[in-house]
């Protein structure tokens, strides 16, 4: 387990700021200029980013109007008096403003995973995949459902929901790569560029997750651009066969 304690930040200080100011991680990294992933990864508290990247942050934050506790230790005194909030760490009202109060202060608990992965742009590439897929799969998942002549689901509903489970599948492969796990195995060269027919049904998923295995893994620009510009496919077949 990490000791934020001693740190110019903390992920409950740092998660308390952006909730305050109604920022999601993806916007306070593009407002800030920092990096998303270094974001989510302190904020899960499973990763302790450098001393600039702490203070740049705690600077983005007062600077748009949230006051930390003024402490040596932002948080110290919250921590030591058990006011500890899910939502991060509070002192009083006038100590740290913007927090919302709940009625019963509790101890939070982290639970920590240690990413394997030790490439931080790889890590980065992964993690901006997981959140564009997650968006794109909440924006299908909120179409309404599409009824056919004789009752059943018609081809272009069928496809968008196959897209969006088939987008969600893809973000537990990638997932697991963050801790090490290979569901499925490697792909083989010839199935990410086309060239070898799949032979196993984990070939088939390769072969439909391609593109984001060769942006996750090498940083391929013409893949990203590829995945980002396909269409929502208008059958379930194609969805999930890609």
């Amino acid at each position: 387990m990490f000791d934020f304690s001693a740190l110019p930040l903390t992920p409950d200080n740092a998660r308390a700021a952006r909730n305050y100011l109604g920022f999601s991680q993806a916007k306070a990294a593009e407002e800030s200029g920092l990096p998303s992933h270094k974001i989510k990864r302190f904020e899960a508290g499973n990763y302790i980013p450098d001393e600039a990247f702490l203070n740049d942050l705690r600077g983005f934050f007062e600077a748009r109007g949230y006051q930390f506790q003024d402490t040596q230790k932002p948080g110290a005194k919250a921590k030591g008096s058990g006011q500890v909030f899910p939502a991060g760490v509070v002192g009083e009202t006038a100590e740290n403003q913007g927090v919302p109060r709940v009625s019963s202060p509790q101890r939070a608990s982290f639970h920590h995973m240690r990413i394997a992965i030790t490439d931080e742009a790889a890590m980065g590439r992964i993690l901006d995949l997981i959140d564009e897929n997650e968006e794109k799969a909440q924006e299908l998942l909120s179409q309404p459902v599409e009824s056919g002549l004789f009752g059943g689901l018609t081809d272009t509903c069928q496809g968008r929901h196959g897209e969006a489970l088939a987008l969600l599948a893809e973000n537990g492969r990638l997932f697991g790569m963050l801790f090490g796990r290979k569901v499925g195995g490697d792909p083989r060269p010839g199935l990410l560029d086309g060239s070898e027919r799949p032979a196993t049904h984990a070939d088939l998923m390769h072969k439909r997750q391609a593109d984001a295995s060769r942006f996750a893994l090498a940083g391929a620009a013409d893949a990203k651009a590829r995945k980002k510009s396909r269409k929502t496919p208008e059958t379930l077949f194609a969805a999930i066969f890609g």
